[in-house]
Parts: C-alpha cells; sequence; structure tokens
C-alpha cells in the first residue's frame, strides 16, 4: 500500500475556534491554567465531601464493605433484576477517552473500596481493594522498600480497572502485562456470593476476569507480587536512523535478560529512540544523575528526542520515583495539543509544579470544547502486534495515520502456571504495544476508515487492539480476534448466570457495541 503524498492539513473554513486552537494555542494560557487548578482543587474537595458523606462506610472494616456491595446485589435480586448492573463510579472519572453512556441504563452498585488492606513481606504480596490508584499503591509500597513489578505512569489508574482492563509498563518484557502479577482475586457474583479465585482455586474464574470489564462479578480485592524497591534506572538510549535498525535494536534489548526496561519512542517512520533500563541501588555516576521529577524540567519525550543527535548510545541515571512518572506530567505527548505552551521553559520554571491537569478535565475538555473538527482527526489508541511483524505493523500504521511520536512497548505472555490451556496466546510469546495517539496530517483522514483498516489487520496477523481505548469493531470481527479468549469468558459467564445480571464486554467496549 503506497504513501500519500499530500501530509499538510486542508484549511477549510473551520470557525474561528477552531483556528485559535490550532494556531493560538498560547491565547488559552489565560484561561486554562487557573481552571484546570481550579478544577484540581474541586475534584479533592469533592473527593472529601463523598468520604465525609460516606464516612461510616469509609471506616467499615473489609468484611463489612463486602456485606454492602453483596447486600446491594441482593436487593437487586429482590427488584425483580430487570436491569443489568455496573458500579456505580461515574463515567467521568475513568481513564478513558470512551464516553460511558452504557451506564445511565444500568443499576449501579456502590463499590467503595480503597484501601490498602496489608503487606506481606514473606510471600511479597500486597491485598488492596479495588478503587486504591496505582499512584496512592506505588508511593505507599516505595515507603517501605518495595513496588510493584508493573507499575504503569498515570497515578489515577484503580487496581480495579488495571485488572479489569489491561495494564501495560516497560517492565512488561520481563513481567508481563499487569494482570500477571496478580495472585488472586476476590469478587462478589451476581447471586450475591463472595468468591476467591487463584491459579489454583476457580483457575477458569481467575482466568476470565481480567479484560472482563466488570461483566462477571463485582471485583472487592486484588492479591498482587511486590518486589525490591531500588532507587535508581540506569538508562540507555539507542537512538535509530532506520526502520530496519529500529526492530533489530527492540529485538535485541527485549530479549536481553539482562534489562530490567524496554521502550522505544518513534518519531519518524525512521527515527526514534529505544531505551533500555537497569534498576540499581546507587548512581555510580553522579555527573549523570538526572533528577528528572523536579517541575522545571521537559517533557520526557522531548528529552528523549534530544538523543537522535547521538552518535551512539548514550546514559544516564534517573530516581526510580520520577522515571514511574515520566510520561505523567504530558500524558506522553498528548499535552502538546491542549496546552502546548506547558512545555515552554518560562511555564515550566513559573508554573511547572501545577501540571498535569487531571485526565478527566483533559477528557471533558476534548468531548465538550476543543472544536469537532480537531477531535475527528485524532487517532488514541493501542494496538498489540507480535514483534515478528513490527517491521511490517510500522509501515502500515505509518501509511495509515502518519501519526507521531508512537510509544513502543513490548509484553512477554508469563502465563501463570498451570493456566496456559487457559491463554489465548503461546507462553512467552511477545506482543509490542504500538500507542498512536495524535493528530493525523493526512489529508481526507477519516478516522473511522482508518480504525476500521487497521482492526481488520490486525485481526489478519494475529494482533489485538486495546479495549480500553475506542474500537470500531463489530461483534464477529471483536469475536475473531479475542476468540479463544472469549470461549472461556462465555463458559464461566453462562455458569456463573450473568446473562442477565450484567451487560457483555462487547457492549461496554466498542462504540458499535454501546450504541
Amino acid at each position: 500500500m503506497g504513501k500519500a503524498k499530500e501530509e499538510d492539513l486542508p484549511n477549510p473554513n473551520q470557525g474561528f475556534l477552531y483556528y485559535l486552537m490550532d494556531r493560538h494555542m498560547w491565547i488559552f494560557t489565560i484561561f486554562l491554567v487557573p481552571v484546570s487548578l481550579i478544577y484540581d482543587v474541586y475534584f479533592k474537595i469533592y473527593t472529601l465531601f463523598n468520604l465525609w458523606k460516606d464516612s461510616q462506610k469509609a471506616y467499615m472494616d473489609h468484611d463489612k464493605k463486602v456485606e454492602d456491595v453483596q447486600d446491594q446485589v441482593k436487593d437487586w435480586i429482590a427488584s425483580g433484576s430487570t436491569v443489568p448492573m455496573c458500579t456505580a463510579r461515574p463515567g467521568w472519572k475513568s481513564i478513558s477517552i470512551q464516553r460511558l453512556h452504557y451506564k445511565d441504563r444500568l443499576h449501579k452498585i456502590r463499590v467503595d473500596m480503597s484501601d490498602i488492606l496489608s503487606v506481606d513481606e514473606k510471600k511479597r504480596i500486597v491485598r488492596v481493594e479495588p478503587m486504591v490508584s496505582i499512584g496512592v499503591l506505588n508511593d505507599y509500597l516505595i515507603q517501605k522498600g518495595w513496588t510493584l513489578p508493573v507499575v504503569p505512569e498515570l497515578d489515577d489508574l484503580t487496581i480495579g480497572g488495571l485488572v479489569m482492563g489491561g495494564g501495560i509498563e516497560s517492565t512488561s518484557h520481563k513481567y508481563g502485562l499487569f494482570q500477571y502479577i496478580c495472585q488472586r482475586f476476590e469478587m462478589v457474583l451476581s447471586d450475591g456470593s463472595r468468591v476467591y479465585c487463584s491459579p489454583t482455586e476457580r483457575p477458569e474464574l481467575f482466568s476470565a476476569i481480567p479484560f472482563s470489564y466488570g461483566t462477571l462479578g463485582f471485583l472487592v480485592s486484588v492479591d498482587v507480587d511486590i518486589i525490591p524497591y531500588k532507587p535508581f534506572i540506569k538508562l540507555t538510549y539507542h537512538p535509530v536512523k532506520t526502520l530496519k535498525e529500529v526492530c533489530n535494536v527492540f529485538t535485541k534489548v527485549t530479549n536481553d535478560p539482562a534489562v530490567d526496561s524496554v521502550e522505544g519512542i518513534m518519531y519518524s517512520l525512521n527515527e526514534g529512540v529505544i531505551m533500555s533500563g537497569i534498576f540499581v541501588d546507587k548512581c555510580d555516576e553522579p555527573s549523570k544523575l538526572n533528577n528528572f521529577g523536579r517541575w522545571y524540567k521537559p517533557w520526557f519525550y522531548k528529552h528523549v528526542e534530544t538523543f537522535l543527535k547521538s552518535d551512539g548510545l548514550d546514559h544516564e541515571y534517573i530516581p526510580t520515583v520520577d522515571f514511574f512518572h515520566r510520561h505523567n506530567r504530558s500524558y506522553f505527548w498528548m499535552m502538546q495539543y491542549i496546552m502546548c505552551f506547558a512545555n515552554n521553559p518560562v511555564f515550566r520554571f513559573l508554573l511547572g509544579w501545577s501540571m498535569p491537569p487531571r485526565f478527566s478535565f483533559l477528557k471533558l475538555m476534548r468531548q465538550n470544547i476543543v472544536p469537532k473538527e480537531q477531535n475527528y482527526r485524532f487517532v488514541i489508541q493501542d494496538f498489540g502486534f507480535k514483534l515478528e511483524t513490527l517491521e511490517e505493523a510500522l509501515l502500515f500504521t505509518d501509511d495509515n495515520t502518519r501519526v507521531y511520536p508512537i510509544w513502543l512497548c513490548p509484553t512477554r505472555h508469563v502465563v501463570h502456571k498451570g493456566l496456559e490451556k487457559y491463554s489465548m496466546f503461546h507462553i512467552q510469546d511477545v506482543h509490542v504495544d504500538v500507542g498512536i495517539y495524535g493528530e493525523s496530517p493526512l489529508r481526507n483522514f477519516d478516522p473511522v476508515v482508518a480504525q476500521k483498516r487497521m482492526e481488520r489487520w490486525a485481526i489478519d496477523h494475529e494482533a489485538y487492539v486495546a479495549p480500553y481505548a475506542e474500537t470500531q469493531l463489530t461483534i464477529e470481527e471483536y469475536y475473531e480476534m479475542f476468540s479463544f479468549n472469549l470461549r472461556i469468558y462465555e463458559k464461566v459467564r453462562k455458569e456463573l448466570g450473568c446473562e442477565k445480571a450484567f451487560p457483555h464486554i462487547y457492549e461496554k467496549i466498542s462504540k458499535l457495541g454501546r450504541s
């Protein structure tokens, strides 16, 4: 398939607001920064108010909170159970670009569970409730000298969301997706019963829960692996100047057992920087220390881009806690479309401490303030392509979107021992998350057509889309893409009587399914 020759944006009569946001975003500084700060204060007050309002429940022990969920489910059954259930968490809190309209027509169950229950250092397990955020949990563990093997960057992601919707990080080539570091789930089922599942206890249910989006029951606690915390990461930058070199270097570092962290940022089809990291106990070269977490530092992807000018490998030491949050201030590179001035040195020194705005604020702005013409040209999706097809996948992605930068992150399928027969992938297979986030410069770009074309290509090449992003899959295509995993899901769903109790997962994750 040939590349489009015209890459400049067309210039139709798109309206004054579009013109300002496209060409003079700096004008919005005068209200975006204070509005985002006000929104952040509002969110904190809103959270405190709800904690006060529900203080009796907030101070319940875990068993009593589970009983509260059970009672709500039993009340639903007694009412006739005609409307399927979902959690009562508002859609605007979701770390997803999707409009969760389906919640408006479902029966809402309050799952007020945001406590860290216990840390077993001998077994290397932390037990948490599902509404605990990854930021809160990891900060808590670091104080005790521990961390999680997989730490997704966005602080507001919840443990329940990472279990039910998926989670990946630059350590996933070693530990797998977030679900693979979970050892036990506690659930409240559609009949109000409380059950536990693990690789040895109800293994089919345990295997079906990840990516089920709350359609098999209500998650009420999770046992997650922990590992010793090392305070620094030695990060090596590999500048690559050809597509062949991209794939060769990326494959090499992904398969290197000594490497703890692997990711890449592509700035064009042929240019990018592959990063390999090793967590260490101390910084052996003080002159190479980069305290990246300080408010005045540049956005991480812009810092990484400077290594394109290097003739060979370069490295530096970054405090691990800063590394965990490296994409947080700029939400990878999506902030450039809303607050591009936020990476200006003057802004960083004066107001860098105020970044980032809450994701829900940006989501609200994107859906209600940003002109539809700008939203229409956006691609926000993650594809899991097989490592051996990476070159072909990058060519196909470039041909269809021409969006850059894009994120590369490998994940290995390290399925729990004994559960291999339930896995939709071959054990130790490596897929590469190709994160496409941005506005396409292609003339006459149609995101629906492009998305459907890429989804079809993914199906034909044993790849998959991330269900937490927007998809255009038909029900037939969805079953084709996730066929093996869905067989287990449907079996468990039928055995647990979920057909009337919860919507089907397709009705939650696909734009067509929600319509």
